[in-house]
């Protein structure tokens, strides 16, 4: 039953919380869990040890088997003298060896430092380094720049995990018979490292606090060095309870395909703790081809999915095939036009789903969403509302102060899973995460965005991307790249438009607009120039527009606008 609102209407989001209504009377009064990562997944299913809780290549594994091999991994890490507070770095996509790292470490009070795939040597040493980390767990395909800097690690421990590790006994062969690499240096395998805690007779658990970090993640860096944000145990698990509570449909046994690497901070919160925490069956893949990933989604039929955009195309080429089996599809990450949108919608529609595709908010900041769509509680080109614990709040970016639904200012979060804050980066982290005048702690998202009466949160455009230019009149204006993109994607011709800003002698800052043109399409840069020309203002027109194949992205998947304003320079000069 949803909760009424009677109260009175000051007109500010924030006191007034009007997606409160959709939710349910114990969701708006919901404490969070209070416990480690472990402990929170172990009493949600110590009752339920023979259902599945991963599923990798066909493999299953119950919440029993998963339970006695984090058992045996804690062990194995206390054996190598890992102690509470100890950053132990992990570098690899999931797999469930790495899901039992997590939690084993979790239970020792270890901190998992999860740094991403494609860091390279000097990135791999720099972070190591910073970190103080002495044990490092790698996949496979990422030895050889082990390899390249070994002598320059002072690590007690490398443990290299293999794709192959659990899979089917025959799948297992088959990979490594194909992948099989010459032992260059000395390491140890997975089993290795299991069997050294054999002899171990306890693992000795730490007792829990609320303000300790449990997994450093890193934001993308798209804007410039990635920073490392400090998620606690608190943090993570409060996505899980308010996903719980929302009114969303999650049934124990329900099946989660998990594309999300561990290394981004949705895969940790959203991919992994979550279905964990809420028993479901979470079916671990490791291949990020968005062919593959649609082949997984068809031959697996998850209840429950979550993607980024650009797996969005594969999906939508499968045909003939019963979509019926779909509660949630749910994306994030990057906006998509209202055209793909609505197609998405009835290519679901058309194939038996009776879900939509609904969207969230989020950052690394927050390990996850604070603001979702939901199937029965849905509007489109919106963010969704505030999950059950979250309150949004508009601001003046000038003057801080609050302001009244509809107008356009800064996002700010105050919630639970706001992060502890950057390591070893005070200065960031103050600047991020601040004290208002109503006492309230709120991070600055550096999003613009307002809030309807309805309670739903629009997304408007990112702070930093407002820069200034001289006009023809030599008055200063205001140039926003997001606005240029939104008018280029009202033209038949385009699919996707991404537009930075680069330094000009004369004028300040002009625009370059890169566009990516719908197939069939024909290179017309002459008529985009002039389309622009007809929708924009003359100091907002690009000074020059390029036609690519597809758009750069960050590690996490985002639009590299940091790699456009370079190319962009240099093909301007």
């Amino acid at each position: 039953m949803m909760q009424s609102n009677e109260k009175q209407i000051t007109g500010y989001p924030s006191i007034d919380k009007p997606w409160l209504k959709y939710y349910s009377e114990e969701a708006c009064n919901a404490v969070m869990p209070d416990k480690t990562l472990f402990q929170y997944i172990y009493e949600n299913n110590k009752e339920h040890k023979h259902d599945i809780a991963l599923n990798y290549f066909g493999r299953k594994i119950t919440y029993g088997k998963l339970f006695e091999n984090i058992e045996k991994v804690a062990k194995s890490f206390q054996k190598l003298g890992v102690k509470e507070g100890d950053i132990v770095t992990i570098m690899s996509m999931h797999t469930p060896e790495v899901i039992y790292c997590i939690y084993a470490l979790n239970r020792l009070g270890a901190v998992a430092n999860m740094v991403y795939m494609t860091l390279s040597e000097k990135e791999i040493l720099d972070n190591l380094k910073r970190t103080n980390s002495k044990i490092l767990v790698v996949l496979s395909i990422a030895i050889d720049r082990i390899f390249k800097v070994k002598n320059e690690l002072s690590l007690d421990a490398i443990i290299v995990v293999s794709p192959a590790d659990s899979m089917k006994l025959v799948m297992g062969l088959g990979y490594k018979i194909k992948t099989k690499q010459k032992k260059m240096f000395e390491y140890m395998t997975f089993k290795e490292f299991m069997s050294l805690g054999n002899k171990v007779e306890r693992v000795c658990e730490v007792e829990y606090n609320r303000n300790t970090p449990a997994i450093i993640v890193y934001t993308s860096g798209s804007t410039g060095q990635p920073k490392g944000v400090m998620l606690s145990n608190y943090n993570l698990n409060a996505v899980a309870y308010q996903y719980k509570i929302s009114g969303m449909e999650f049934n124990r046994k329900d099946t989660f395909l998990n594309i999300m690497p561990p290394f981004v901070g949705f895969g940790i919160t959203i991919g992994m703790n979550l279905p964990l925490a809420l028993g479901l069956e979470e079916i671990v893949w490791i291949l990020p081809d968005k062919n593959k990933v649609a082949e997984g989604f068809v031959k697996y039929k998850p209840k429950h999915f979550v993607l980024g955009p650009a797996f969005l195309d594969g999906i939508m080429q499968k045909e003939g095939i019963d979509l019926s089996f779909l509660i949630t599809f749910a994306g994030g990450g990057e906006e998509i036009s209202i055209e793909k949108e609505n197609a998405l919608n009835k290519y679901l529609a058309s194939h038996g789903a009776n879900v939509k595709y609904v969207t969230g908010y989020g950052m690394t900041e927050f390990g996850a969403t604070v603001c979702t769509g939901m199937n029965h509680v849905y509007k489109e080109r919106t963010l969704g509302i505030p999950l059950p614990a979250v309150t949004v709040k508009i601001v003046n970016t000038e003057t801080n102060e609050e302001l009244m639904y509809t107008k356009v200012g800064e996002i700010c979060i105050n919630a639970p899973n706001t992060m502890l804050g950057y390591f070893k980066n005070a200065k960031d982290t103050m600047e991020i995460i601040r004290v208002h005048n109503d006492g309230k702690t709120w991070l600055h998202t550096g999003d613009l965005g307002m809030v309807d009466e309805e309670g739903f949160v629009h997304y408007k455009g990112r702070i930093k991307r407002i820069y200034l230019t001289n006009g023809d009149d030599e008055i200063v204006y205001k140039l926003f790249p997001m606005r240029v993109e939104e008018v280029f994607m009202k033209h038949p011709e385009v699919d996707a438009c991404a537009t930075v800003s680069i330094p000009d002698i004369k004028r300040i800052n002009v625009l370059v607009s890169y566009i990516i043109l719908k197939e069939g399409a024909k290179n017309i840069v002459p008529d985009l120039e002039e389309f622009a020309r007809s929708e924009l203002p003359r100091y907002s027109v690009p000074v020059s527009i390029f036609i690519l194949d597809k758009l750069p992205t960050t590690q996490s998947g985002k639009v590299d606008y940091k790699r456009l304003e370079q190319r962009a320079i240099e093909a301007c000069k």
